[in-house]
C-alpha cells in the first residue's frame, strides 16, 4: 500500500478516506491526518453542533478519524514546521493532500515533499482561488451553471498549480450556501479516485490554469457584508444577498424603524415597477400574509423573518406604508 497524509478538517477527509477504503485496488491507504489544534477548531464544532439539523452528516469532527478509522491525527499550529515535517516524513508518504488546511503550505514544506503535495479545490481553478466560495458563487449568479472540482499540485502560489482532475457538478438553482457545500464536497470522491488514477498513468500531463482567468474573492462576514441597501441594490440583486447569507448564515438584514432582523427567504418579481422614492416601502401583501417591498426593477416578497435569531410573524414587525432601511 502506498500512504497518503491528509492536511486540514472537515467531512473532505473523511469521504477521502471512505473512497480509498472503497477502491483497494487503487492501492492507497490514509495513514495520518495533520490538523489545526483542537482549541482553534472549537467555535467551528460549536457552530456545526447548533446547526446540526442543516449539516447533518456532513457535519463532520475530524478528531472522530481516530476512532472510526484508527488513523493517527496530529495537532499543530504551522504545517510549515520542522516538528510537522519530520512526523510527516516517517510515514513515507507517497502523497501528502491537503483538504481546508488552513496554512498557507510554505517553500521549506514543499522542498521536503517535492512534487508530491496535492490539493482538493471543489471550485473551478483559476476562478474562485482562495476559501471564499459558496456565497459569493450565488452573488455571481452562477446558480444552475456546471461547475467543477478539482485536484491539483500544491506550489508557492495560492490554489495556481497544474489541475490534475476534474469532476463536474451543477450548481442547484435558487439554493442557498449549504446546499451548495453539499454539492460541492459530494465531489471529493470523485476526486481522489481520478486525480490517482492520472497520476499512476504514464501518459498524463497536467493542465496548466490560465492565470488571466484567476479570480480571487476575500472572505465574507454577514454583520458587516449582509447589509441590504434597498437604495443601492436592484431587486435581484437583493434576492441573491437574501440566499447568499441564508443557511447555514443567520441572514442578510435590514431595519424596520429601530428592530434588526434578518430576511430568510424571499423571492424577487419583476412584473411591477415603482418610482425610486418607494425602494424598501412595505406596500402590500399576499394571500398568506406575506409581505411586499417596493425594490429596483420590481418587488420582494419576504417569506421568512427572524429577529435575535429567533423566527417571528412578519405581521408582528411590519407596517403597511413604513419602509425598510
Amino acid at each position: 500500500m502506498n500512504n497518503i497524509v491528509l492536511l486540514g478538517h472537515g467531512v473532505g477527509i473523511k469521504f477521502l478516506i471512505e473512497a480509498l477504503i472503497e477502491n483497494p485496488e487503487l492501492g492507497f491507504e490514509v495513514v495520518a491526518v495533520v490538523t489545526h489544534p483542537y482549541s482553534e477548531h472549537k467555535p467551528d464544532l460549536d457552530m456545526l453542533k447548533s446547526r446540526s439539523e442543516m449539516y447533518g452528516d456532513y457535519g463532520y469532527n475530524v478528531f472522530d478519524v481516530k476512532l472510526d478509522f484508527n488513523i493517527e491525527i496530529f495537532e499543530t499550529s504551522d504545517v510549515n514546521s520542522s516538528e510537522t515535517i519530520s512526523f510527516i516524513s516517517g510515514y513515507q508518504p507517497k502523497y501528502v493532500i491537503s483538504v481546508a488546511c488552513r496554512n498557507i503550505i510554505k517553500t521549506n514544506f514543499l522542498n521536503s515533499f517535492k512534487g508530491i503535495v496535492l490539493n482538493i479545490h471543489t471550485t473551478p481553478l483559476p476562478k474562485y482561488r482562495g476559501g471564499a466560495s459558496d456565497s459569493w458563487m450565488i452573488l455571481n449568479g452562477e446558480w444552475g451553471r456546471d461547475l467543477f472540482g478539482c485536484m491539483h499540485y500544491i506550489d508557492e502560489g495560492i490554489d495556481s498549480g497544474d489541475i490534475i482532475a476534474k469532476y463536474f457538478y451543477t450548481v442547484p438553482e435558487k439554493c442557498y450556501p449549504i446546499q451548495l457545500f453539499k454539492v460541492r464536497l459530494d465531489t471529493f470522491k470523485k476526486l481522489i479516485i481520478l486525480g490517482l488514477k492520472n497520476l499512476s498513468s504514464d501518459f498524463f500531463i497536467p493542465e496548466k490554469q490560465n492565470s488571466e482567468e484567476m479570480t480571487v474573492f476575500p472572505r465574507l462576514k454577514t454583520a458587516i457584508d449582509g447589509k441590504i441597501d434597498f437604495q443601492k441594490y436592484f431587486g435581484d440583486e437583493i434576492e441573491k444577498l437574501v440566499y447568499a447569507f441564508g443557511y447555514p448564515h443567520e441572514g442578510a438584514y435590514c431595519y424596520f424603524e429601530k428592530t434588526r432582523l434578518n430576511i430568510l427567504e424571499a423571492e424577487f418579481f419583476s412584473q411591477t415597477s415603482f418610482h425610486s422614492i418607494c425602494n424598501g416601502l412595505i406596500f402590500g401583501k399576499d394571500g398568506l400574509g406575506n409581505y411586499k417591498v417596493a425594490v429596483k426593477g420590481g418587488y420582494l416578497l419576504i417569506k421568512k423573518i427572524n429577529v435575535d435569531l429567533l423566527e417571528i410573524q412578519q405581521k408582528k414587525i411590519f407596517r403597511l406604508g413604513k419602509f425598510l432601511t
